[in-house]
């Protein structure tokens, strides 16, 4: 992952656990009433429900944030988890949570998706959590999953996608009509790549995976940005900080603008569950 995006992650994390909890990432809505927290947990679920984790599987956490879905994943299955990340920052509580609660088997270290350091075939389960957008090499991040996975297990990864494009007119229109909120959603939400389903299938392949399983879950998890938004807004109105104030505002056009490319059928949101070929 590039050293932007790690920067970017070491700045913008604190902030974000405010404006989205302890799990920096989106939920899924089975109900309108649904809370965030529930639904954040909840996507973790669906995640959990396509592969098969135990007391005694080893996981590999590419991008674990801030550790809430590792910790999740310990608390819920026994398993053991490596959590990695280039921030920093994230790392560091994380670290911070599994010492806590006395999580021995769960343990956080900053490392780099396409170049982990762990041995050939060292575990049960790779779990991408919304972090291969922002890495550019997605070749080179699912051979490296590919490395360290065991055969026969499995890659699980929910994430961002492309949904659509326009034709090539109406998108530089639109590109220029909204270049302040391009670059404003840039400095929101960090450098990223993101591809269609059908492309991170065909990276997947690629690398050597087979029997690649694609969700379409977008649907479900819109509702993430309206809460997002919301908790931004109650940061906001209780700051007093200048720094503080602007980027709160800058996040919640972000969430504005991304939801609105959700609807326009331009972004996705999608889960992936791919086999490791038995030796």
């Amino acid at each position: 992952m590039a050293a932007d995006s790690a920067d970017h992650y070491d700045r913008v994390t604190d902030a974000w656990r405010e404006f989205m909890g302890e799990n920096l990432h989106f939920g899924y809505f089975e109900r309108p009433d649904t809370g965030l927290a529930e639904a954040t947990d909840l996507l973790i679920e669906k995640m959990l429900a396509l592969c098969d984790i135990s007391a005694e599987s080893r996981v590999l956490d590419v991008g674990c944030g801030v550790g809430g879905p590792a910790l999740y994943l310990h608390e819920r299955c026994g398993c053991s988890v490596e959590g990695i990340s280039t921030s920093e920052r994230g790392v560091r509580i994380a670290s911070e949570k599994a010492r806590e609660r006395g999580y021995e088997k769960v343990r956080f270290s900053v490392a780099d998706g396409v170049d982990n350091g762990f041995p050939d075939r060292a575990f049960d389960v790779v779990w991408i959590m919304e972090s291969s957008h922002p890495i550019q090499d997605k070749a080179a991040l699912f051979r490296e999953c590919h490395r360290v996975l065991k055969e026969g297990v499995v890659l699980v990864l929910c994430d961002l996608v492309q949904a659509g494009t326009l034709p090539l007119l109406k998108g530089l229109w639109r590109f220029l009509a909204n270049l302040r909120g391009f670059f404003s959603g840039m400095d929101v939400w960090g450098p990223a790549q993101i591809l269609t389903l059908g492309a991170l299938c065909d990276r997947l392949i690629e690398a050597g995976f087979e029997r690649v399983r694609l969700l379409d879950i977008t649907e479900k998890v819109i509702p993430t940005l309206k809460h997002w938004s919301e908790n931004a807004l109650r940061f906001l109105d209780a700051r007093e900080g200048e720094a503080e104030r602007e980027y709160a505002d800058r996040f919640i056009v972000a969430c504005h603008n991304l939801e609105n490319a959700f609807r326009e059928g331009l972004m996705g949101y999608g889960m992936l569950r791919a086999e490791k070929r038995p030796g």
